[in-house]
């Protein structure tokens, strides 16, 4: 069934709260989906307010922002086994639009559906709201980052990347490689997709990274961590005290527009 990995990795990642008992890991497994498929760069919700959150079954997700000028700004990445979209008591927890990088398999849950859940395990509802908690660390780690210098900053997202698609059982070039285009690192990180090109080789160039081929190697994963000042902890996934990613994949950037460096 496709749906019962991602299940598993979200009860795995819900343990993270130590809250959940055999019982409500059960209830976990026992949701019944109905997965979609969302092309790239689709919009994964039909209805702004669709009273639904979304589990990402496969494939890469986020949430992103078009702003005034038209360029679109990245705040959230979501994996397999994460869930995206409002909870059942705060709807609108997180603004913006959701959309599909890679083609997606992703299953709606209805708020009710969550309700009567969390009704019968509030334990559930207690490991939702740390779940809610992790994400606003991730936020945070990113703003921290903006005020790093773009080499660091793109060093320390391929780091977290590579950390949060291995813990969602892909490997970390096929997160890379489906979606996370360079075009992706630059609405991240706010800045040209020829900027992005140009750290890539200076990262390159410092022997922190190989490239080939429009495939990114991290040879030495310490050195990589070390640089972007790297500390998987704020991520609470399970192994996330590993080094760092041991490869990765960038597809050749296509023309974009050049923006202003944040």
């Amino acid at each position: 069934m496709p749906a019962r990995g991602p299940l598993a990795r979200l009860a795995l990642r819900l343990e993270g709260a130590g809250l959940l008992g055999e019982e409500d890991r059960h209830a976990l497994l026992g949701l019944r989906l109905q997965p979609r498929l969302v092309p790239p760069r689709a919009d994964i919700c039909a209805a702004p307010d669709a009273a639904a959150t979304h589990l990402v079954l496969s494939g890469v997700a986020c949430r992103y922002h078009v702003l005034s000028n038209g360029a679109r700004s990245i705040v959230g990445l979501y994996f397999p086994g994460d869930l995206c979209g409002g909870r059942p008591a705060s709807p609108a927890l997180h603004p913006g639009a959701l959309g599909a990088l890679s083609p997606c398999l992703v299953a709606d849950i209805p708020f009710r559906t969550l309700e009567v859940l969390i009704g019968e395990h509030p334990d559930i509802g207690r490991a939702l709201s740390w779940l809610s908690l992790v994400e606003l660390a991730i936020a945070q780690r990113w703003l921290v980052n903006a005020a790093q210098e773009a080499e660091r900053r793109i060093a320390h997202l391929i780091c977290e990347i590579s950390a949060r698609a291995e813990a969602a059982g892909m490997r970390a070039g096929d997160a890379f490689a489906a979606g996370i285009r360079q075009g992706t690192i630059a609405d991240v990180a706010a800045v040209s997709v020829v900027h992005v090109n140009r750290v890539l080789h200076a990262l390159r160039d410092g022997g922190l990274i190989m490239l080939e081929k429009g495939v990114v190697r991290v040879p030495e994963p310490e050195r990589l961590s070390g640089y972007a000042e790297f500390d998987p902890g704020y991520l609470h996934l399970a192994g996330g005290d590993r080094p760092g990613p041991r490869d990765a994949v960038f597809v050749p950037a296509r023309a974009g527009r050049e923006r202003t460096r944040a």
